[in-house]
């Protein structure tokens, strides 16, 4: 059954709890640690990776080189995996994980380079690098996990993998994510939309397009709303979408706007401002 949502934004200022400043300038793509100790952030372009003790605010660089700073995550013990890039002299891009331990400042390789797709990807607990070739597991049992290649949603189970198209072909789909309990999938459709579709990939429901997607709890999903660029759009909004038939998205973030939200520990969210200042938003929704 394909349900269409109407986009018409709603305010929500009654359901923001808390908002704070964690970082005041020049910082993309935050996310917060399970313990909700660390800040994962990089600079305006992604060259430098740097994670925040949030109580003391020391700053420590995880790695500068390669672009580490897009396609970061944490693992449940706080553990940073990150994936560097390298043109090479026959004009092909590389892409190497690496997992850094906050404990001892160290780094390591955990997937050699590779040429193709590497996508980190958090899996429960755990931690999966998924290349075109090799994949790396934390571990050797996860939760399910879902990613896309070109216009195909991969959905992993176990030793059983599921490929589909539930979208259609298209110009690719991003932002592949299975729901907290593990039933559902998001992905957003390129120029088509938002889909969420069950552990198999039959479409459950069609939304408006949106950007970088995520599950807040089982329900509703987090999202930046579609006015242009991931990075750095001044005109981006934090939208709310819940799942439910019938109901519109609710508006996150007013006058000062938003990008790349991500959700915390305890539902809190963060995001970036237009003026590039990270935000730790706490809501009240039941």
């Amino acid at each position: 059954m394909l349900m269409m949502l109407c986009l018409m934004p709603v305010c929500l200022a009654q359901s923001v709890a808390s908002v704070t400043t964690l970082v005041d300038s020049a910082a993309y793509f935050p996310q917060l640690s399970d313990d909700g100790r660390w800040l994962l952030y990089s600079n305006t372009e992604g060259t430098v990776l740097s994670l925040m003790n949030i109580e003391t605010r020391q700053v420590t660089v995880v790695a500068r080189e390669g672009y580490p700073g897009f396609d970061a995550r944490f693992d449940a013990n706080g553990n940073v995996y990150y994936i560097t890039h390298e043109r090479r002299a026959s004009g092909l891009i590389y892409r190497t994980a690496h997992r850094y331990d906050p404990a001892t400042g160290k780094s390591r390789i955990v997937l050699k380079p590779q040429h193709g797709q590497v996508l980190i990807i958090r899996a429960g607990d755990h931690i999966v690098v998924q290349a075109e070739k090799k994949v790396y597991r934390s571990a050797k049992i996860t939760k399910p996990y879902a990613f896309t290649r070109a216009d195909r949603l991969y959905v992993v189970q176990g030793k059983r993998t599921t490929v589909s198209q539930p979208a259609g072909p298209c110009a690719g789909y991003l932002w592949a994510q299975v729901s907290p309990d593990g039933t559902r999938v998001l992905f957003e459709a390129a120029g088509r939309g938002l889909y969420v579709c069950d552990i198999s990939g039959n479409v459950i429901q069609r939304l408006d397009k949106c950007l970088m997607p995520s599950w807040y709890d089982n329900t509703h999903i987090l999202a930046m709303g579609n006015n242009g660029n991931v990075q750095r759009d001044i005109q981006s909004e934090i939208i709310m979408l819940d799942t439910n038939a019938g109901s519109a998205p609710m508006l996150l973030t007013a006058q000062e706007g938003g990008i790349q939200p991500a959700v915390g520990p305890d539902r809190q969210i963060v995001y970036t401002t237009k003026q590039g200042t990270v935000k730790l938003m706490t809501l009240t929704i039941p």
